[in-house]
């Protein structure tokens, strides 16, 4: 194991990497009408999909730089986990989230408007997209505008994808973000308070470790409880270090955010409706902001709070 001080997006930071500098890639772009992709030879860094008949874009892979996939796409047990993807839970009494039947369907539509898609020689890319739920056959009820920027991967293999998403409640009425209520709420449950912008993380990562920035670790540490930002990570499957970072910024509703986390299977997200539901009047926005990090290394606590301090001043 060697020590590596390096200059990473302006931060100063210590990153564990186990063995030399990553070999030099040989990365390229991938595009459909349905997807864009960053490839580092015949392997997927990352892949957005975008199709317009799924309704919720959502990232799959996330991936190491040489191809160690580290997200999960619609597994058995909640297959409408979409790896990296954002999705609220209640608009108005409906459910936008779980999707059933044949169809796979939820009770609200989340629909993809517009994409526009920009990649740069430099291998960062931007995409721009336009989003509106409404209840079937009816008329919107809440839009969003989502800008989402990743960057070129460093020499270390790591990058980062920034999210911000606009939502306007842009139909005639007022618009309550909802959730399952928690444990000790009315109709709670031991589960409940998710909705938004979420990891589902692959299979292989059972066993990977948790951390927030209050150095707290394990879901007891960390679920239900309020952080800048939170860490996992573990070895690939072929014993490779790597790591998943997501960081809430402080203009975000209800800073710092309340995070969900249920480490079985794995997943987590910034929870902004953990333990109430928001109303957004009619004809007000609101905006949301996060930085995800994908490393194919391991990082340490104070390097994470230097990143985070370097993302807050955004």
């Amino acid at each position: 194991m060697i020590v590596v001080k390096t200059s990473v997006y302006g931060v100063l930071i210590g990153i564990v990497m186990a063995g030399a500098v990553m070999a030099e890639p040989d990365y390229s772009w991938k595009k459909t009408d349905e997807s864009v992709a960053l490839m580092n030879g015949d392997k997927v860094v990352w892949q957005h999909n975008h199709a317009k008949a799924e309704g919720k874009s959502y990232f799959h892979p996330l991936s190491t730089v040489d191809g160690e996939v580290l997200t999960w796409l619609r597994p058995k047990d909640h297959t409408w986990h979409r790896s990296m993807w954002f999705s609220w839970k209640m608009l108005n009494g409906l459910n936008y989230w779980e999707e059933r039947g044949k169809e796979r369907l939820s009770q609200g539509r989340t629909e993809i408007i517009g994409v526009k898609v920009k990649t740069s020689r430099k291998h960062s890319a931007t995409i721009k997209m336009t989003l509106s739920y409404h209840p079937p056959e009816k008329p919107e009820v809440l839009s969003e505008v989502r800008t989402i920027a990743v960057s070129r991967p460093d020499e270390h293999g790591a990058y980062y994808i920034d999210w911000q998403s606009v939502f306007t409640a842009s139909g005639d009425v007022d618009v309550k973000i909802d959730r399952t209520p928690i444990g000790g709420q009315p109709g709670g449950r031991g589960w409940g308070g998710y909705a938004g912008l979420s990891i589902r993380m692959a299979e292989a990562t059972r066993g990977w470790s948790f951390l927030n920035s209050d150095g707290n670790k394990g879901k007891g540490g960390i679920h239900g409880k309020s952080a800048l930002w939170l860490h996992a990570s573990g070895k690939t499957p072929s014993g490779k270090d790597a790591g998943l970072t997501m960081m809430d910024h402080p203009s975000n509703m209800r800073h710092p955010s309340i995070w969900y986390l249920e480490p079985g299977m794995p997943y987590f997200s910034p929870a902004v409706v953990f333990k109430e539901p928001h109303t957004l009047k009619k004809g007000e926005s609101f905006t949301l902001t996060y930085r995800v990090f994908v490393r194919s290394c391991t990082v340490e606590k104070e390097s994470l709070d230097a990143e985070w301090k370097q993302f807050s001043e955004k």
